[in-house]
């Protein structure tokens, strides 16, 4: 059976055109306006719907939808030629699902509501075959109180050594509450988005975490609310609003959530940071270390070059002394400077050593060290 789509759309052309890439593999259905819409006796599947139209304007239409009992929770995509994050925002506090750019590609057209399509299917299938699981997740909350999520999620948030997998156990201690939504976890190494179903995110609640995460701590619009911490985001779609006392404990228990999903992203950072200054200062003593080496085999090879420059220079003296007519004070006097300048220059290296020696002992002392803190 194909998937009933309801267009309202005022451009008569616009809406034929709509209607005739969807009729091949939908059933689709054109409304003139909001209100001719609303009046309409049926179920769908999608609704794509204009922004701009006269009486009722889109934004006023879908609120209207969400308000009422049938197709209150069926997918809406805007359809505007507006492109500003004020318009998107907008359009999710109306009840929006996701949004589609005027004018419009047919392939574009086709792969998101293809897409979004399949997505309200497999929440659909999920919710049917999770209804089991939430009964006996809502169970065991019953008895350890609610605060047993949150409790969870942070023994849970050690285990995460990336963003990734912090993100899917802040998706799974929403579904632990029975809601529906997205997050956001954000740091150094980039960011990650993903919806409730554990798919990447869908690119209006992208769109709404990036342009809200600045608004506030907790914002809400009726069901919906966005929890921002520095490093981490979350959206909720449904909060129960007909029980006002739950919605209470729910917005405290989510901002734990939040806050604990931040301090481990900051956790994660601090060590990858930590990382990289133990692999910098490793490389450091490796280049100390080198350096040093070089040091001991060019102190060794030039003593040992001095030396010998020192006894062959006493060789030819002493071979010089026959023809130089020198008497044996002279000799001696001679003899002697040249032996204690060569005391004096072997004296020397043997203070290289001594530094050499005490340069080595520093570096043992700091890969003492670097391994204390690794």
């Amino acid at each position: 059976m194909k998937a009933s789509i309801a267009i309202v759309e005022d451009d008569p052309v616009l809406g034929l055109l709509l209607e005739e890439l969807l009729t091949e593999s939908y059933a689709p259905a054109l409304f003139a306006d909001g209100e001719a819409f609303l009046a309409a006796q049926g179920h769908w599947d999608l609704v794509l719907l204009d922004i701009e139209m006269p009486v009722l304007d889109g934004y006023e239409t879908c609120r209207r939808l969400r308000a009422g009992f049938d197709n209150a929770d069926v997918p809406v995509m805007f359809v505007s030629v507006h492109d500003t994050p004020e318009a998107r925002i907008a359009a999710y506090k109306a009840g929006g699902d996701d949004f589609l750019l005027k004018p419009v590609a047919d392939d574009e057209l086709r792969h998101k509501v293809e897409l979004i399509l399949r997505q309200q299917q497999r929440q659909q299938d999920l919710s049917a075959m999770s209804s089991a699981a939430q009964q006996a997740a809502f169970s065991a909350m019953s008895t350890m109180g609610e605060l047993g999520a949150v409790l969870e999620f942070m023994r849970a948030s050690f285990t995460c050594n990336d963003y990734d997998s912090l993100a899917r156990a802040l998706i799974q201690s929403m579904g632990a509450y029975g809601l529906r939504g997205g997050v956001q976890v954000r740091g150094q190494a980039g960011c990650i988005s993903l919806s409730n179903d554990g798919e990447t995110g869908r690119p209006l609640e992208v769109s709404i975490l990036e342009n809200m995460r600045h608004m506030g701590r907790i914002v809400e619009f009726r069901s919906r609310a966005v929890v921002n911490y520095e490093h981490a985001s979350l959206l909720v779609q449904n909060l129960p609003l007909d029980d006002p006392d739950k919605v209470g404990r729910l917005r405290d228990h989510l901002a734990l959530l939040v806050e604990a999903a931040d301090a481990r992203v900051a956790g994660l950072d601090a060590a990858a940071t930590l990382d990289r200054q133990q692999h910098g200062m490793e490389q450091v003593l490796g280049d100390i270390r080198d350096s040093a080496q070089q040091l001991t085999r060019f102190f060794g090879r030039n003593r040992e070059q001095t030396r010998n420059i020192m006894l062959d220079l006493m060789a030819q003296l002493e071979h010089a002394f026959a023809v130089l007519g020198l008497t044996p004070e002279q000799e001696a006097m001679v003899a002697e400077k040249v032996q204690l300048a060569t005391g004096e220059a072997l004296d020397l290296f043997d203070e290289a050593e001594d530094i050499e020696a005490d340069l080595s002992d520093v570096v043992e002392k700091l890969e003492i060290l670097a391994r204390s803190t690794s």
